[in-house]
């Protein structure tokens, strides 16, 4: 036995440890000498405590010596997931070498084995393994089926998309979710009317996803979702205005002003935010009426949209709402204003230090901090230090040094003796940025 070997084999016993800390330290210690540890470790791949297992297993991908492949391919079944988990990452990080034994594992017998190797191989990025993904789309297990579609579009396979989008409309919830996930990777144009078609799909999951994967498509999608949208029904309505939103496209524009006036308030709350994420000034006009809504959730969506206008002509529409009798409402226009940025934005920010809801004025700080202007912000913040409020005190803390006041910093060493731990270390952060060494 080499030197290195019997220096491996009392590391492998201390792998027994419970304490998680030391076992990584060992870890470390056998990954450093990397092939002369190789054999001592493919021996534990069968100990009986499966935290070993899965220890040896990550160990083994580390190193990365073809050696290890038929245990940690064994491993696939192992009676741990945690340690079939680490042996298909292991598998994964060897690489190339590990694909034709990965390729025998997915059409095996055991359906653990078939899933890890499934994923593994979308990994490892060889597309060549395509084909073979694509006939366990039809696997008797579901498990293995969605680690297909996903291992499908880790490899960004064009002529997978066919077979996933008929997978896109399984019933099953989460075989469907997992194809609309694979076809956005794959970003391809041919997926695009199937993926808006999702958009109306019982399922939030795959809504969520579908409406993800659109906006992985970006431009390309946005003529077919205005015609949805145009002629949609509620439903396809509000997640299509949200898409239209984050793709951010100029041609939505028209779309999305006239959405302000759709009969469904969903659909005229995400199309207000919609608008905003345009970054156009002439949204404004269009979002402002919407302030005094009767509805708060269409306020407060007017409010975000005009504080992604990020214009100076939105400070006053959205400082009126610091008067709103709903406190989000409130908040959300203390937030838009530091986003906007404007000098404008630091007295109405000044008077919301004085609101009654504490994330009002704990906003409203992190905002004056954000617009970056000192004069009369310093002395109110230096004020707000004192605040019953923890998450205020805090905030207060943060725009203080943000702002680099220097006349803070007595202040803020007082802050150090406050019984909250969140306020005393905004209180060392922002004393460390203002150059004061702390002990």
């Amino acid at each position: 036995m080499s030197r290195a070997s019997k220096k491996a084999t009392p590391l492998i016993a201390k792998l027994r440890s419970k304490s998680s800390a030391s076992r990584d330290t060992v870890l470390q210690e056998l990954v450093e000498l990397g092939a002369e540890a190789v054999e001592p470790l493919m021996a534990s791949l069968d100990h009986n405590d499966y935290k070993v297992r899965m220890a040896v297993a990550e160990a083994l991908g580390k190193i990365g010596d073809e050696r290890a492949i038929p245990p940690l391919i064994d491993s696939l079944s192992d009676s741990s997931k945690n340690t079939q988990e680490a042996a298909a990452g292991a598998l994964a990080a060897i690489g190339d070498a590990a694909v034709p034994a990965l390729l025998d594992a997915l059409i095996g017998s055991d359906q653990a084995a078939r899933k890890w190797a499934a994923e593994a191989l979308g990994s490892i990025g060889d597309t060549s393994v395509a084909q073979e993904l694509m006939k366990r789309l039809n696997d008797p297990n579901i498990e293995v089926q969605r680690a297909a579609v996903t291992a499908l579009g880790d490899l960004k396979s064009k002529r997978a998309i066919d077979p996933l989008i008929g997978v896109l409309q399984d019933d099953n919830v989460d075989l469907a979710k997992a194809a609309a996930e694979a076809l956005g990777k794959i970003r391809s144009n041919v997926a695009i009317e199937p993926l808006i078609e999702a958009l109306g799909s019982p399922s939030i999951d795959v809504r969520k996803a579908a409406s993800e994967s659109l906006r992985r498509v970006g431009k390309a999608a946005v003529p077919k979702l205005l015609d949805a949208v145009e002629d949609g029904d509620p439903l396809m309505r509000r997640w299509g205005v949200e898409v239209l939103g984050d793709i951010a496209d100029d041609r939505a524009l028209d779309l999305l002003v006239d959405s302000l006036d759709d009969g469904d308030e969903r659909v005229v709350r995400y199309a207000a935010v919609a608008l905003g994420r345009l970054g156009k000034e002439s949204s404004i006009k269009y979002l402002a009426p919407l302030l005094k809504h009767e509805n708060k959730d269409i306020r407060y969506a007017a409010v975000e949209g005009l504080s992604g206008t990020a214009s100076y002509r939105a400070v006053g529409p959205v400082a009126s709402c610091l008067e709103d009798p709903d406190w989000v409402v409130r908040m959300t226009a203390a937030v838009g204003l530091g986003e906007i940025g404007s000098r404008t934005c630091v007295e109405p920010l000044l008077g919301a230090l004085e609101d009654k809801e504490w994330s009002v004025r704990r906003h409203a700080a992190i905002s004056l901090g954000r617009v970056g202007i000192k004069k009369r912000a310093v002395p109110a913040l230096i004020e707000l230090l004192k605040d019953p409020k923890e998450l205020v005190r805090s905030a207060a803390a943060q725009a203080l040094g943000d702002l680099g006041a220097d006349e803070a910093i007595g202040p803020l060493e007082e802050l150090l003796s406050d019984e909250d731990p969140k306020v005393v270390a905004s209180a060392e952060e922002a004393l460390i940025r203002l150059g004061v060494e702390l002990e």
